[in-house]
């Protein structure tokens, strides 16, 4: 006796992916949203990401808290016209203005929020800015008396 077999490959499509990650049922629904305002302002934001955006759990997870689905990107806004990009994305998504000062020239934090929704404020923050946070946060449970002079001061 002799085993036959067939093997098939079968390719379905089960999606349509827009080029600022946003997915689609339908190719015409997807062309549709990359000729929009805010597909091209996303899609020029996601180049300012450095890496690739991340859950919040993945930085903060060694300090033991931290979402496993709202998400956090480090972007660099080199010059005016990424700020220009940073800004854009703010009034279109909602999420709160954001000073030039705290951003151009720097690689900074931000928050996406939940599955990249924008559906929060970026509240950018420098590598160092977040060091010098954690050390006064940490600071105030290894030095409370510290932190109680002062309140009484």
């Amino acid at each position: 006796m002799k085993e036959i077999k067939r093997t098939r490959t079968i390719e379905e499509t089960v999606g349509y992916e827009a080029n600022d990650g946003t997915m689609f049922k339908t190719e015409e629904e997807c062309k549709k949203y990359e000729e929009t305002a805010r597909a091209v302002i996303r899609s020029n934001f996601k180049r300012l990401i450095v890496g690739e955006e991340f859950y919040e759990c993945r930085i903060w997870e060694n300090f033991g808290y931290g979402s496993e689905e709202y998400k956090l990107a480090v972007i660099e806004v080199k010059n005016e016209e990424d700020f220009k990009t940073v800004q854009m994305l703010c009034e279109s998504e909602k999420c709160g203005q954001v000073e030039a000062k705290d951003c151009i020239g720097k690689r900074v934090l931000i928050n996406l929020g939940y599955e990249c929704d924008f559906d929060s404020y970026l509240n950018p923050r420098t590598e160092e800015e977040l060091i010098e946070e954690f050390k006064a946060n940490i600071k105030k449970f290894f030095h409370p008396e510290d932190v109680n002079r002062k309140e009484n001061e």
